[in-house]
C-alpha cells in the first residue's frame, strides 16, 4: 500500500508539472499524537483498561478465598481426629467449593475476553473518527491555502523505509492543521522528534 502512495505521489508531481502545482505535507502520526482529543481518547480507553483491571482483582480475591477454603477443607477431610462423618461432609463442601471456583475462573476469564474486545473495538473505532476529523482539517486547510495535494510525510513502505525522505519545511503544514485542531484547547502537546527529519 506504502508503495502505491509513492507511486501515486511520483505520478502526480508528474501530471501536475512540479513548477506549476502546490503540494503540501503533513505528518499524519505527529498530528494524531497532538491532537488534543487523541489524548483525551486515550485517557478514557485507559480509564476502562483501569476499571476492567480492578473488576479482574476482586474477581481474583474472590477466587483465593475459595482456594483458601478448599485448603482448609481438604486438609480437614484427611484429620484422622475428625470423625468419619466430619470427614466425609468436609470432602462434600470442598467439592462444591471446587465448582464454584471453576464457575468463577471460567466466568472471570469469559468477563476478561468480553471487555478486552469491547475495548479494543471501541479503541478502533475512536481512533477512526479522530482520523477522519484530522483529514477533514487536513482538507479544509489544503482548499483556503490552495493546496493541489496534500502528502503524509510519514507514510512507510512496507518494510519501514520513509517513503519521503525530505520536506521542505515550507511545504510542510503539520503544525498549521494541528492548531487549527487543537484551536482553543490551551495544552497542546510538544512536537514530536524524529530522526528523520
Amino acid at each position: 500500500m506504502k508503495k502505491y502512495i509513492g507511486i501515486a505521489a511520483v505520478m502526480l508531481i508528474s501530471h501536475l508539472g512540479w513548477s506549476e502545482s502546490k503540494i503540501a505535507f503533513v505528518d499524519m502520526q505527529d498530528l494524531f499524537t497532538r491532537f488534543y482529543k487523541t489524548q483525551l481518547a486515550q485517557d478514557q480507553i485507559r480509564q476502562q483498561a483501569d476499571e476492567m483491571n480492578l473488576e479482574q482483582d476482586l474477581m481474583k480475591d474472590n477466587i483465593e478465598e475459595i482456594r483458601s477454603t478448599i485448603e482448609q477443607l481438604r486438609a480437614d477431610s484427611r484429620d484422622t481426629m475428625l470423625s468419619l462423618e466430619v470427614r466425609s461432609n468436609k470432602r462434600v463442601l470442598m467439592e462444591e467449593q471446587l465448582i464454584e471456583m471453576q464457575r468463577l475462573e471460567q466466568e472471570m476469564n469469559k468477563y476478561e475476553k468480553l471487555r478486552t474486545q469491547q475495548i479494543d473495538e471501541q479503541n478502533t473505532r475512536m481512533t477512526k473518527k479522530l482520523f477522519d476529523e484530522i483529514q477533514d482539517q487536513i482538507v479544509i486547510y489544503s482548499r483556503e491555502h490552495g493546496f493541489d495535494a496534500v502528502m503524509d510525510r510519514a507514510a512507510k513502505s512496507r518494510i519501514g523505509i520513509n517513503v519521503i525522505n525530505y520536506v521542505n519545511p515550507s511545504v510542510n503544514i503539520t503544525e498549521a492543521v494541528l492548531e487549527n485542531l487543537n484551536e482553543g484547547y490551551d495544552q497542546m502537546i510538544p512536537m514530536v522528534e524524529e530522526d528523520s527529519k
